[in-house]
C-alpha cells in the first residue's frame, strides 16, 4: 500500500553533498589469497578473484553470422563439490538462432544439456572446492533483423547478453530461470573478458572496456581487441557507418559516441552525458572505468543498458530525448557496478535508479512536483506490491508501475526520512561496499538502519505489504 505520507511531501535538497568521493577500485587485484577450509591435500592455494573469459569472435555482418569460441576459466567458490557447470545463454530468450558445436575440457567432449536458455555442462568428475577449470565453448549464431539485446538493422548490429555466461550459484544451487521478456531477468557475476573479434575491414567494432585494433595486411580483415576486467557482462556493435565523437568528464572519464544518424545535435548530446556522470560521482560514487560507450541501435524501446555500454534507440538520439540515456548511465551504478536480485527484488535497483537519477532533471522544488506528479500517476492502484518478482508481471505496465513509479516513491520516503546529508552518505556506503559483488534487500535495509540510527522495520514493513 501507498503510504498516505506521500501526500504531505515536503522539500528537501536533493543536491545536498557529501562531499567529493574519492575514486575507488581503480586497480582491482587479479587475484586473492583464500585458504582452504577442511581439506588436508594442500594448506592454502592462490585461486582468481574472479572467473575469466577469454574469447575469439568472427563477425559476417553480410550474411549476419557469427563463430565463436569462449575459453572460461571457472573456480569452485561454492564450498561443495560440483558436479556440472551451468551457463546461462540469453540469445535463446530472442529470436535469435545459437548452436552450439563443442564444449570439452583439457581436450576431452564433455557432455551437456542445452534446453531454451540454461546450458549444463556435465563434468568428468566432481570439481573440489576453489579449484579451476578452463572449459572451452564452440558455437555459431545468426543474427536476428530486430530490437532485440542482440539485433540489427541496416546500419548496424549490435550484441548485448548475446555471449553464454556463467550462471550464478547462489543458496546451494544455481540461478537457471527462464527468460522472461518484462524488466531485466538477467542475474549475472562479475567477471573479466578479454574478447577478439574479426570482421572485414570496413567494419567498426565497439563494445566494452579497452579496445585497439590490429588490420591483417592483405587480408581485407581487421581484428578488434577489448579487455574488460571486474564487469558484468561483455557488450559490442558492429557497423560500416559509425561516426564517433567523445568527451571527457572532470575525473577524466571518457565518454564515447558512436553514431550513424548525421542530423544529432552531438555535442548537446555528450554534454548532457558528462553532466550526468559528474552527478553520479559527486553523490554515489567514482566510475571505476575510465570508458562509457554509447552507442546508437535500435535497440527496445528506447535505451538497452550493459556495462560500461548503452545501446540508444535512434529516435531518441534525434529528438534530443536524453532522459533515457541519464537513465541508462544512472543503473551503471546500481544494476551493474552494484549487482543485485533484479528477478526476485527488482525495486532495489530499480527504484535507486529511477530516484537517483531524478536529481539530475530536478531541483529541490521540482523534485517534490515531480514526485507529486508520480504518486498521483498510480495512486489509484492498490494492487501494486514491491514483493512480487518479476515474474509475476504479465504486462510491462503493470512492472513498470510497481518497480519502477513505487519503488522510486519509496526511495524518496527514505530519502526525506534520514535527511539528505544522511542519505546520501548511507548510499555512498552502500555503493562502495557492494561494488563488484550482490546487495540484497536485507543489505540495503541493514546498511539504511546503521546510518539512519534506528530501526527501519516499520518503515520497509509499510512500504513491502
Amino acid at each position: 500500500m501507498i503510504k498516505i505520507i506521500m501526500l504531505l511531501l515536503m522539500a528537501l535538497l536533493l543536491l545536498a553533498s557529501c562531499g567529493q568521493n574519492e575514486r575507488h577500485h581503480e586497480a582491482i587485484a587479479e587475484y586473492a589469497e583464500v585458504a582452504y577450509d577442511g581439506y588436508d591435500y594442500e594448506e592454502s592455494v592462490t585461486i582468481p578473484a574472479y572467473d575469466s573469459y577469454r574469447i575469439s569472435l568472427e563477425v559476417n555482418p553480410e550474411l549476419r553470422t557469427v563463430e565463436g569460441i569462449s575459453h572460461i576459466a571457472f573456480t569452485n567458490r561454492t564450498g561443495k563439490l560440483l558436479d556440472t557447470v551451468v551457463f546461462k545463454v540469453y540469445l535463446g530468450g530472442i529470436d535469435g538462432e545459437f548452436n552450439l558445436l563443442y564444449a570439452s575440457l583439457d581436450s576431452e567432449a564433455l557432455a551437456y544439456d542445452f534446453e531454451g536458455t540454461v546450458l549444463t555442462i556435465h563434468l568428468p568428475e566432481p570439481l573440489l572446492p576453489d579449484v579451476t577449470i578452463e572449459l572451452l565453448l564452440q558455437y555459431d549464431a545468426t543474427i536476428p533483423m530486430s530490437t532485440n539485446r542482440t539485433g540489427g538493422n541496416e546500419e548496424a548490429m549490435w550484441f548485448g547478453m548475446f555471449l553464454p555466461v556463467l550462471a550464478t550459484h547462489q543458496n546451494d544451487s544455481w540461478h537457471v530461470e527462464e527468460f522472461h521478456p518484462i524488466g531485466s531477468p538477467f542475474l549475472i557475476d562479475t567477471a573479466n573478458y578479454q574478447v577478439a573479434i574479426t570482421t572485414p575491414l570496413r567494419y567498426m567494432v565497439v563494445g566494452t572496456g579497452f579496445r585497439s585494433e590490429e588490420i591483417i595486411e592483405d587480408t581485407d580483415t581487421r581484428i578488434t581487441r577489448f579487455t574488460a576486467h571486474t564487469t558484468r557482462d561483455f557488450a559490442f556493435a558492429v557497423s560500416a557507418y559509425f561516426n564517433h565523437a567523445h568527451i571527457s568528464t572532470e575525473s577524466g572519464i571518457e565518454i564515447h559516441l558512436y553514431y550513424y544518424t548525421e542530423a544529432l545535435e552531438i555535442d548537446h548530446i555528450l554534454e548532457h552525458a558528462r553532466q550526468s556522470m559528474e552527478y553520479l560521482e559527486y553523490h554515489v560514487g567514482s566510475f571505476p572505468f575510465g570508458h562509457m560507450t554509447i552507442v546508437e541501435a535500435d535497440a527496445q524501446r528506447d535505451i538497452a543498458v550493459f556495462s560500461q555500454m548503452i545501446l540508444m534507440n535512434s529516435l531518441h538520439l534525434q529528438f534530443g530525448d536524453l532522459w533515457a540515456l541519464s537513465h541508462g548511465l544512472t543503473e551503471q551504478w546500481f544494476a551493474h557496478i552494484v549487482g543485485t536480485n533484479r528477478i526476485d527484488e527488482p525495486w532495489l535497483a530499480n527504484g535507486l535508479t529511477r530516484f537517483v537519477h531524478a536529481g539530475i532533471f530536478y531541483d529541490e522544488e521540482t523534485l517534490t512536483d515531480y514526485m507529486e506528479r508520480v504518486y498521483a500517476s498510480i495512486a489509484h492502484r492498490d494492487d501494486l506490491k514491491l514483493t512480487n518478482g518479476l515474474r509475476t508481471f504479465e504486462y510491462f505496465t503493470d512492472y513498470e508501475q510497481t518497480h519502477g513509479r513505487m519503488a522510486m516513491l519509496m526511495m524518496y520516503d527514505l530519502y526525506r526520512l534520514m535527511g539528505a546529508d544522511v542519505f546520501w552518505q548511507f548510499i555512498n556506503q552502500y555503493y562502495h561496499e557492494f561494488s563488484f559483488n550482490f546487495a540484497t534487500a536485507e543489505d540495503f535495509k541493514r546498511l539504511a538502519e546503521t546510518h539512519h540510527g534506528e530501526s527501519l522495520q516499520w518503515f520497509f514493513d509499510e512500504w513491502m505489504v
